[in-house]
């Protein structure tokens, strides 16, 4: 039997109907132009053979309808979750003026400024990249697209690029903007080594002329 690739790609959720915030747990929908640029990413992807999805609205729904209308199957995986922000996630910016020594902290630091009740970024890293670990072993040889956060993309780029992600500077100096989509490939044979093909290429209709 003949192996093929695998291929990976990590396709950020579209803008949220919110306010600008940290939005992790919070499960903030998609507004209605992070709807259409998420569908204007599609238009341009392979059609996937697993459709895998994080479980939060901005993310799922979209993965359930486009799974329908692919007849592929989807699959919900809980640890592509986005960091949790504990206290400070989903309350907008502005209502953080009180707090904003702790968020510049976190910003700066955020090994070893973890906000209050949330997440340490040494535990979202390993979460992450133990699920990356799984989803390769159990997706070979399969067209994947992963519909999940900008964090998450980050600790799965950081596993592959050996990333310095306790770093500030690899969530301040690499964007992954909304809707964009990064790809990861695997060549077929035994011990084949994942590649970056790109990363957060925008939907082709934000795409500069």
């Amino acid at each position: 039997m003949h192996a093929t690739p695998t291929t990976f790609n990590l396709m950020r959720h579209g803008q949220v109907d919110g306010p600008a915030a940290l939005y992790g747990k919070t499960d903030v929908p998609l507004s209605q132009q992070g709807l259409r640029a998420m569908q204007a990413q599609v238009q341009h992807l392979p059609n996937a053979d697993v459709i895998i999805s994080s479980p939060r609205l901005r993310c799922r729904l979209f993965a359930e309808t486009l799974a329908q209308t692919l007849s592929a199957p989807l699959i919900i995986e809980d640890a592509l979750q986005e960091c949790d922000f504990g206290l400070y996630d989903g309350i907008a910016f502005d209502d953080l003026t009180d707090q904003w020594l702790e968020l510049n902290d976190f910003w700066r630091n955020p090994m070893q400024s973890t906000l209050p009740e949330a997440e340490p970024l040494e535990a979202f890293h390993r979460r992450v990249h133990q699920c990356w670990q799984r989803l390769i072993s159990q997706h070979q040889g399969k067209n994947c697209l992963v519909i999940c956060h900008g964090g998450v993309i980050r600790q799965i780029l950081a596993s592959v690029l050996a990333g310095d992600w306790q770093s500030p500077n690899w969530y301040t100096a690499l964007q992954i903007g909304y809707a964009s989509v990064s790809r990861i490939s695997i060549a077929e044979y035994q011990h084949a080594t994942p590649v970056v093909n790109f990363i957060a290429k925008p939907p082709y209709n934000e795409l500069p002329l």
